[in-house]
């Protein structure tokens, strides 16, 4: 059970979920603070043009009526001073809020002070300036800071002030909105980042799912979702190939073990056969003789297929180190042409080189000997007999080029794009006179990738048969 847990939280499934919550509420908590920076800012801004507008309406008005508070006599319509001012500046604060506090005055004298201020009256800081916006505290008649306008023209001063206790429990309440959302937001986005991840990482427990179906029994099938083109579709189509990769090379392990077992058993059989058969009664010294060359010959040929195959699996595990000595190359042909010119005699056949300028390259020679030997080896049990193979070599544009050509059946033109192939044999009846396995090619081949060059074969049936190999003249190992 604990495991299970500790899988959970160590899970992407958990770590989408928990990044897309905790991205949604960053985002929750900065767009309130945006939204309580802009409201703070804005109420405040729009406060002080609203003061400003009533303040300067007032002290327009009071100008235009030219009042003289100094020879005011009561009359019918006003009985008193505060009558006549309040029915003066009655359009101007007539639809303000009723906590707006308003002050008239002109020289020292008060004139007239709106009825919430009661005793109170706000203070001029400065008389000078015509117009001033300023903070002013007094706890008697509001908690909050009063945001005061004050205006002057000629003799008259107009102070417009307004409590900000308003603007602060209008933001107060909106942080208490806020607050009381969070457990809403934490739960919303946990259950949105859960819905997201277990939708995003559907198909990966389907590719998971799939990918536990699939052994070594059933490499043909496939991932499914390859067909979309987004992340987990190229996730798809990569495993697919490694799956088909995977198939390639455990169904070459197989062929290559099967064909190895098969080449190694018919000879090992030969020689239980002769030598059962040479034990159930006495022969002739000259038929033991005989025996053992033949034994000789088979136990040959298992050393060439047990080099062959060694040689394969160090170069396919990357063992094999090259070891390159500048050589002047026809010297080198001709020291091997003349070590194996001998094989030639059963069939009358002879091997010649044709080129005599000087080249000189950099190689391994014990890996291209073993490599030119195989194709010199192959010309000879290949080859017609009374003719003769040519060996000739050239530079061209800093690349060797070493061709064998001999006269024989040839290689069909179906075949020649698999005789490097491991065990692949064009004729399995005539290969098997002539003892070979089909690895020689395939070592050659592998020996001139680790020079860095390339090999060619061109055929004609039963006419010329050219295999030629391509040597950079200063190729470094990497």
């Amino acid at each position: 059970m604990f495991k299970n847990i500790k899988l959970f939280f160590t899970s992407t499934r958990f770590k989408i979920t928990i990044w897309y919550s905790s991205l949604f509420l960053l985002l929750e908590v900065l767009l309130g603070v945006s939204v309580y920076i802009y409201l703070y800012h804005i109420s405040h801004v729009n406060l002080d043009q609203n003061l400003r507008t009533q303040a300067s309406a007032i002290l327009r008005v009071v100008e235009e009526k030219h009042l003289d508070l100094d020879t005011f006599e009561p009359t019918s319509v006003y009985k008193t001073e505060d009558e006549l001012i309040w029915d003066i500046i009655y359009d101007a604060v007539v639809f303000n809020r009723r906590n707006t506090f308003i002050e008239i005055s002109t020289g020292q004298k008060l004139i007239y002070k709106s009825a919430n201020l009661g005793q109170y009256h706000l203070t001029f800081p400065d008389k000078k300036n015509s117009e001033l916006i300023f903070n002013y505290n007094n706890e008697l008649l509001s908690k909050d800071v009063i945001r005061v306008c004050q205006m002057k023209a000629k003799r008259f001063i107009v102070i417009v002030a307004y409590p900000i206790e308003n603007i602060a429990q209008t933001l107060n309440n909106l942080t208490d909105i806020y607050i009381m959302m969070a457990p809403l937001f934490l739960i919303i986005s946990i259950i949105g980042g859960a819905l997201i991840s277990a939708k995003s990482l559907s198909r990966i427990d389907a590719i998971i799912k799939k990918t536990e179906e699939i052994t070594a029994q059933n490499l043909s099938e496939k991932i499914p979702g390859g067909e979309y083109f987004d992340e987990y579709g190229r996730l798809v189509n990569k495993m697919n190939e490694m799956i088909l990769r995977i198939k390639t090379s455990l169904d070459f392990m197989n062929q290559f073990s099967i064909s190895a077992a098969h080449e190694l058993k018919t000879p090992l059989t030969i020689l239980r056969g002769e030598i059962e058969i040479t034990l159930k009664s006495e022969k002739t010294p000259e038929r033991y003789i005989e025996v053992l060359k033949s034994n000789y010959e088979e136990t040959i040929r298992l050393i060439k297929i047990v080099d062959n195959l060694f040689f394969i699996s160090k170069s396919d595990n990357a063992l094999i180190t090259v070891n390159k000595q500048n050589v002047e190359l026809i010297s080198f042909l001709n020291s091997i042409i003349q070590s194996m010119r001998l094989l030639g005699q059963e069939k009358n056949l002879d091997i010649v080189l044709d080129s005599n300028s000087k080249i000189n390259i950099d190689l391994d020679q014990d890996l291209i000997k073993q490599a030119l030997s195989n194709i010199i080896d192959n010309a000879f049990k290949f080859g017609d007999e009374n003719t003769t193979i040519l060996v000739h070599a050239e530079e061209i544009n800093n690349t060797i080029k070493i061709s064998v050509t001999n006269t024989g059946p040839g290689i069909p033109n179906e075949s020649l794009d698999k005789i490097f192939n491991r065990f692949y044999r064009v004729d399995v009846s005539r290969t098997r006179k002539t003892g070979g396995v089909g690895l020689g090619l395939s070592v050659v081949k592998s020996i001139i990738n680790l020079h860095g060059g390339n090999v060619e074969v061109k055929s004609v049936p039963n006419d010329k048969t050219t295999i030629s190999i391509f040597l950079q003249k200063n190729h470094k190992i990497i």
